[in-house]
């Protein structure tokens, strides 16, 4: 079997559920994609009370009409949150590991269906993010609140466990979600870099109001 020993050392430097801090960026990134998207406003301990029982927010929600979630199960770790934390820290720009790796992902695809995967620390890593971003929420603190590892090593080792059963009880369906998951965070950095012809960009301006001087 080959093994990327700089590919390793990459993930290893950025992900490590025993260090005393994880990597701020992350905990930033998740602070500022997770409350928009779970509603979460000065009152909403309610809110985040039904996300973190049985970590519900690594799932797609459902508002109800008093903007209470509830999540799509059938899509674990399909959050718009974790995919934008994802994209952000890893998949951004050309410094990133997903940027500077972005081969690996193919070479590991070419035995499991042929399409690339996000691996399973990446997920955790960003899930723990968002469960430290609800608890800060929740706690009425900052976004200057600590991320370390004596915290949070407990819920990162949670999705690292819950991540390897899916893939040992439903290898096929764990290999499409990880799959899907790369590719929807791939197609928010088309979506975010944006290709368009030009003849469009000129069309969603006003040129003939723009000042000529």
């Amino acid at each position: 079997m080959y093994v990327d020993d700089e590919y390793l050392s990459a993930l290893a430097n950025l992900i490590d559920a025993c260090a005393s801090l994880f990597r701020t960026d992350i905990k930033d990134v998740a602070y500022k994609c997770a409350p928009g998207y779970f509603r979460l406003s000065h009152n909403c301990d309610a809110i985040i009370d039904r996300l973190l029982a049985s970590h519900s927010y690594i799932f797609p929600q459902i508002f109800d009409a008093e903007g209470l979630p509830s999540p799509k199960r059938q899509k674990p770790y399909q959050g718009q949150p974790v995919v934008n934390t994802l994209y952000e820290v890893f998949f951004k720009n050309a410094k990133s590991i997903g940027s500077q790796f972005a081969q690996r992902f193919v070479d590991i695809a070419k035995n499991k269906a042929g399409r690339p995967e996000v691996p399973i620390p990446m997920v955790a890593i960003v899930s723990t993010a968002i469960h430290a971003t609800l608890i800060a929420k929740k706690n009425k603190a900052g976004d200057d609140f600590k991320f370390t590892g004596n915290q949070f090593c407990d819920i990162y080792t949670y999705h690292v466990v819950l991540l390897e059963k899916i893939r040992k009880t439903a290898p096929v369906k764990f290999h499409k979600m990880m799959a899907d998951i790369y590719e929807e965070v791939q197609g928010f950095r088309r979506d975010t870099i944006g290709v368009y012809d030009k003849d469009t960009d000129l069309a969603l301006l006003d040129l003939d109001g723009m000042d000529d001087e």
